[in-house]
């Protein structure tokens, strides 16, 4: 569910031990830093092993050194000290070792090949199965750090590989793990921990649910049912909202009919609140940095309060996220329902409708279940979730930014716009059009990603890709209205070169296949879209999209994107009104000279996903009757 969350690497209190590590990463080589870190961690004496593990979390904040450090075999070193003894050994392992697992799917797979499992697995077995925190002792707050790390550790590997998940259900940490939803005896931080790693190992996981059910389903009862303002209740009730659709295989009507309608005003309340707001009060309390450009941080009462804010902040922000997943899901098509679906003519349903096998239509939002549309109509759902895709003002996320403690809530702000635009574009697949401010409406939702995409310079590869899938999918619930029939494109009659040049400038400078084939197929709908109202402005549009798909199909080196490409050619001029300009254009010729291209890759490039194989044999099984169709028609 794309749920890793990142979390700033804890500094070394003692900040003269981090400015003499800084200095002396400077001085001294990588290696030489490294092996200091190896020689340290097997070192007998506590203190050693601890100040190797702050160098450790030091080290991996930059994200150059952590495959030198993986190499030299730093986490075979320090995972089995999760089971040291110490317990500022243990804490300070499991905080460096969850910080690393944040880093993205690729250092998880790592982190598994590395073992991992082994002693975090024996971590919970020997440290949790009867822990419960002692007030009275000192130690209290880093063992519930370090049983919050773990946790968390947990839920990151477990996101990133299967394997974790099988490992996982091999042993008996899900047995302990329910223990812990007691909110009077662990506290919120505890239980939201645990609640955030249920969500993710309970997704698409029956058997998990079915171990799970009769320990976990009273708590979730009361979870839902809490009552209060607090940032840390609104996060407990959104989780277990999504933890309890998990646990039905994600069937939200599988539950009573009032434990849906509370869970749909449970996202709602989550979502009602203005996170940029939230964010602009916060922005106000950061310490800003002096003429020197350094920052003075806040010192006693004031420092607690701007902690507790930026906790309130970042736990406001993971419910939304948490709440906008849940959203996306519901909304999410049925396996197999997304892929195209050829009628009797050769023409292909558009994605607002689909087959229902025996010669009508269902529309997307014929399958959502009645009671969950209107609550999603009714509580104005869409709307909220796209309000999550706006960020603060820059000035705000500037001041955030700066400030150590607080440039978290910037990761989490763009994370949640990210899912924000995943969830809008699950929801237009999924709503009707007079539900989501008619085409004007989607047309204005194109635009505003449009700018997203196309004005600000954005480098961030996953949210590129949420993004013009949106405007690819709010294109498509433009094009296709009624029976299929291209309505409503009046709104771009006077679209001229100039307007997509952008857009095509996007996709020659695009590395990243799935953005490339989002905007190709966009454009490749814009093109269709001006069909009705052929003229002498509009069908040069059409020639100059027809000549850039086709160019970029010779460059193309993927592919399920040239078959994107080719499909989309097919698509624009399957329409009689585009006759005269298949003809200008010299379509059959030039696909004539694609088609074997397109086999030989087909050959070449086998392994691929579902989704992309029926795009890829579709695509090669029509496209000579195309040519053949064109070529008659000449």
């Amino acid at each position: 569910m794309g749920k890793i969350r990142k979390r700033k690497p804890k500094r070394n209190s003692n900040l003269d031990t981090v400015e003499n590590f800084e200095e002396e990463i400077c001085v001294d080589s990588r290696e030489t830093s490294i092996q200091t870190i190896i020689d340290q961690l097997q070192a007998v004496n506590v203190e050693e092993k601890y100040c190797a593990l702050q160098s450790f979390a030091m080290l991996i904040e930059n994200e150059q050194n952590v495959e030198q450090a993986v190499s030299r075999g730093l986490i075979k070193i320090i995972a089995p000290l999760l089971l040291d003894p110490a317990s500022c050994i243990r804490n300070a392992s499991a905080g460096s070792l969850r910080n690393l697992s944040s880093l993205g799917m690729s250092i998880c797979e790592t982190l598994m090949e590395h073992d991992i499992m082994t002693p975090l697995i024996c971590y919970f077995h020997q440290f949790t199965e009867t822990w419960t925190p002692d007030g009275s002792l000192k130690s209290k707050d880093e063992e519930i750090d370090t049983f919050i790390q773990c946790v968390n550790l947990l839920l990151n590997v477990c996101e990133s590989s299967e394997l974790a998940v099988k490992y996982l259900m091999e042993s008996k940490v899900l047995d302990i793990l329910p223990r812990y939803l007691d909110l009077k005896t662990f506290g919120s931080d505890i239980v939201i921990a645990v609640l955030q790693c249920l969500f993710v190992v309970l997704e698409d996981n029956s058997a998990a649910s079915a171990k799970l059910q009769s320990s976990i389903e009273n708590q979730l009862r009361e979870f839902l049912s809490l009552h209060g303002d607090e940032s840390s209740t609104l996060l407990i009730r959104t989780l277990a909202s999504g933890v309890t659709i998990n646990m039905c295989a994600g069937i939200i009507t599988s539950l009573p009919i009032t434990v849906v309608h509370q869970i749909m005003e449970i996202l709602a309340n989550t979502l009602s609140i203005d996170h940029r707001n939230a964010c602009d009060k916060l922005s106000n309390l950061v310490p800003l940095q002096n003429e020197s450009g350094k920052t003075i941080p806040p010192k006693g009462k004031e420092a607690q309060e701007l902690e507790c804010h930026i906790k309130t902040v970042l736990q406001l922000l993971d419910s939304q996220q948490s709440a906008i997943e849940i959203l996306a899901n519901i909304c999410a098509s049925d396996d197999g329902d997304d892929e195209d679906v050829e009628s009797s003519d050769g023409e292909e349903l558009g994605n607002d409708e689909i087959s229902d096998g025996i010669g009508g239509t269902v529309h997307p939002e014929d399958r959502l279940p009645p009671e969950v549309l209107e609550a999603i109509i009714s509580l104005q759902l869409f709307e909220k979730v796209w309000a999550k895709a706006q960020l603060p003002a820059v000035n705000v996320t500037m001041v955030l930014e700066e400030y150590n403690d607080s440039a978290l809530v910037v990761k989490k702000l763009k994370n949640v716009q990210t899912k924000a635009l995943l969830g809008v574009n699950n929801m237009l697949l999924t709503l009707p059009v007079d539900k989501l401010g008619g085409i004007d409406g989607i047309y204005k939702i194109w635009v505003d990603c449009g700018k997203l995409v196309f004005k600000d310079n954005v480098k961030n590869n996953i949210f590129l890709e949420s993004a013009t899938a949106v405007m690819r999918t709010a294109l498509d619930k433009i094009k296709f209205r009624g029976n299929g029939n291209i309505q409503n494109s009046s709104i771009f009659n006077n679209m001229a070169l100039s307007d997509i040049e952008i857009m095509l400038n996007g996709i020659k400078e695009c590395e990243v296949p799935e953005i490339r084939s989002n905007l190709i197929r966009m454009i490749g709908i814009l093109g269709l879209l001006l069909v009705n109202n052929i003229n002498e402005t509009t069908a040069n549009v059409i020639i100059v999209i027809t000549e850039f798909i086709l160019e970029q199909a010779h460059k193309e080196n993927e592919v399920w994107v040239l078959a994107e490409a080719i499909d989309t050619i097919v698509d624009l001029y399957s329409e009689d009104e585009t006759n005269e300009i298949a003809a200008k254009v010299k379509l059959a010729d030039k696909l004539s000279i694609l088609s074997p291209i397109l086999k030989n890759k087909a050959r070449q490039q086998k392994k691929l996903p579902k989704e992309y194989k029926v795009l890829v044999s579709t695509t090669c099984s029509n496209l000579p009757r195309f040519i053949k169709y064109i070529k008659e028609l000449s």
